[in-house]
């Protein structure tokens, strides 16, 4: 699970160079990934919706809304068959973290990354993503990010087996695949043992790195 926001650079940099880039390999097959667009953000209920204070300001709230319409919308929120997640889901948002610019004119670029990733229903997503809908869903998606950690401490946070532990929140962050193999048990793919599999010695460099880095 990752709990992360549309606009911190931290996330960013983790979709874009660790996440993404990681399964689009055989680890893809050994992952159930949930997405959770949420991170330090704060949610009240005024009159009829959800109203939320978001970590990088108003245009972060509407990134999160965009994503977790797309999360639920695209394929019907359904996996992509033989894999733990929706490939085109994935290639989406990680398009929108990539290139997202909060000093443009357009801020997430809906209609380059759906025309990109072959994203059939993007009026849909665009049409909760101003509806009471979206609003639903993020407080949702608040709901889960509280379970793990309230108030979250670091974005994004990297869970694995619904177990929040800080060493693999700050592995992942420099090597996702050193931190997701070591829960592979058994016949592991050639991403675990290509440049060394993961190691006690590997992991306390890796954390050693990690400590010294300030997240979102």
């Amino acid at each position: 699970s990752v709990y992360y926001e549309s606009l911190c650079p931290d996330s960013k940099k983790f979709f874009t160079q660790q996440l993404y880039p990681s399964l689009q390999g055989n680890l893809s097959s050994f992952v159930n990934l949930i997405l959770v667009p949420y991170g330090k953000s704060k949610s009240t209920f005024d009159v009829n919706q959800y109203q939320f204070e978001c970590h990088h300001g108003v245009n972060e709230c509407y990134g999160n809304k965009i994503q977790a319409c797309a999360l639920k919308l695209i394929d019907g929120g359904n996996n992509t068959p033989d894999f733990g997640f929706n490939k085109v889901s994935l290639g989406f948002i990680n398009c929108l973290m990539d290139k997202a610019d909060k000093n443009g004119q357009v801020i997430f670029p809906t209609k380059d990354c759906a025309l990109y990733n072959h994203v059939s229903n993007l009026n849909e997503i665009d049409n909760c993503a101003n509806h009471t809908d979206a609003s639903n869903y993020l407080a949702m998606f608040g709901s889960m990010t509280d379970a793990v950690q309230n108030p979250l401490k670091s974005v994004p946070t990297i869970v694995f087996n619904n177990q929040f532990k800080q060493a693999d929140t700050d592995m992942a962050q420099t090597n996702f695949v050193n931190a997701l193999c070591q829960y592979i048990h058994g016949d592991q793919p050639a991403e675990c043992t290509r440049n060394g599999a993961f190691s006690p010695q590997v992991g306390l460099g890796l954390l050693l790195l990690a400590a010294v880095l300030r997240f979102c």
